[in-house]
């Protein structure tokens, strides 16, 4: 959906989606190391990428961020969703670092961080939820570390996949142990 949220957490800010950082995110989703834990789809072309920004702006169910490293690369490194509103929750996820000069800098933790922010503060939802496969270790170290809570498990393509849950109550304590979101 067109939207104008944007947050700032640490070196990460959030922008909305452009159609001038799509074509980053094509190649890095038809990476196949980029998207080992990303739904499988067939090669994106530039025209179906097109097409998909197009049909997106019009979706009133999601909300896309550019990922925008600001302290070192200057520049759009990821980016990340927050999607399936339903009343006062929604769902993360569909992130993704894509550029690999952004790896290890803590971007994605902090940018989810970041949309937190935007979940909780702008949009006054009372809970987000996530659903990450078991062994997607660097995920869901990012995501504990964030606050969320594992709830659920069940099986999704022959992997382990875990639900896990944030409120804004258990995300206004991960910041002020973290001193770094307004109390």
């Amino acid at each position: 959906m067109k939207h104008s949220y944007t947050s700032e957490f640490r070196n990460v800010k959030l922008k909305p989606l452009a159609a001038e950082d799509i074509e980053l995110l094509r190649n890095w989703r038809n990476d196949a190391g980029n998207a080992k834990y990303l739904r499988k789809i067939p090669y994106i072309t530039s025209e179906m990428q097109k097409a998909w920004f197009e049909k997106y702006l019009e979706n009133e169910d999601e909300i896309c961020f550019s990922i925008f490293e600001q302290d070192v690369l200057n520049r759009v490194v990821g980016s990340l969703s927050l999607y399936e509103f339903q009343g006062k929750q929604a769902e993360f996820g569909k992130i993704l670092i894509g550029d690999e000069a952004a790896h290890g800098k803590k971007i994605g933790l902090h940018a989810l961080l970041a949309v937190l922010k935007v979940a909780f503060e702008d949009l006054k939802l009372e809970k987000v939820i996530l659903h990450v496969y078991e062994d997607n270790i660097a995920a869901r170290h990012i995501y504990e570390s964030a606050g969320f809570v594992k709830k659920d498990s069940h099986i999704s393509c022959g992997m382990t996949e875990n639900y896990m849950e944030i409120t804004p109550e258990a995300y206004s304590e991960k910041c002020k142990e973290m001193k770094a979101c307004k109390s």
